[in-house]
């Protein structure tokens, strides 16, 4: 087999793989951190992550990307904990910086695996939903997505890595769209607040984005680009189809359902 560069992530993963199935330290840390996560504690995941010192946050790091594979352990945990331990601005970096290399690394495996492998982990609900926001709002669709409260982070990576969007769509509409509610986390994870405060705080952000979207949505449509003649020439419409409306539907839907490599 001819060495690429392009397999150099592949050999690390292996590699650190390797290391914690044969190192009995390490395969340690990573039953007791995913212990941790799965009970929501969160003053376990603190003691844990600041046991390693100066290593602190790169401990941290490893475990947003661990819980992307760790369904449904939500990285809201980790971004309230983050802002705990770190402060604000700390601990905002460190979240937004993590939870996007999460997702590259979700949305490259689903590129690189492909459909077999999303359908075991997508249910075909949200992928019909994701095709729904591409036809509305093209490659502005990661943006839109990430902006939704209820929309599961990592999943939604998977589904994306299957359609057309490019790395670069996907990791701006990533990095732009995370933004507001990791800053919304950091703000409740730095304050000590009750339990009815919190409540409040999240409703009234749920309230908003809730008020606020569809209005969103309605821009992202008027300023989006239509798929340009030449695209839509490779996926003609059926032959059943009766409206140009449906048309349009069936072509743009079938461009943006094929995965790009």
């Amino acid at each position: 087999m001819r060495w690429s560069w392009r397999n150099l992530h592949w050999f690390i993963l292996g590699m650190v793989v390797l290391a914690f199935a044969v190192v009995p330290t390490l395969r340690g840390y990573l039953f007791t951190a995913i212990r941790l996560m799965t009970d929501g504690d969160l003053e376990g995941l603190r003691a844990f992550i600041l046991s390693f010192g100066f290593a602190a946050p790169l401990v941290s790091f490893s475990l947003m990307i661990l819980q992307a594979f760790l369904s449904p352990i939500p990285s809201v945990v980790l971004f309230l904990l983050n802002a705990a331990v770190f402060g604000s601005w700390g601990g905002l970096l460190l979240s937004w910086t993590s939870s996007l290399v999460s997702s590259l690394v979700c949305f490259g495996l689903a590129r690189r695996l492909g459909q077999s492998f999303v359908s075991k982990v997508v249910k075909e609900g949200l992928l019909a939903r994701i095709d729904d926001y591409l036809y509305d709002y093209g490659s502005s669709a990661v943006l839109f997505s990430r902006l939704l409260p209820f929309m599961p982070f990592d999943v939604t990576s998977y589904a994306f890595g299957i359609t057309r969007v490019t790395w670069w769509d996907f990791t701006w509409g990533t990095a732009v769209g995370q933004t507001p509610a990791i800053i919304f986390y950091t703000f409740l994870g730095h304050r000590i607040l009750d339990l009815w405060q919190y409540i409040l705080y999240f409703g009234l952000w749920i309230f908003g984005l809730v008020i606020l979207m569809p209005f969103f949505g309605n821009w992202l449509i008027r300023c989006r680009s239509p798929l340009n003649d030449d695209e839509l020439a490779k996926y003609p419409p059926s032959p059943m189809t009766t409206t140009d409306k449906t048309s349009a539907l069936i072509q743009a839907k079938s461009y943006w359902r094929g995965s790009k490599r």
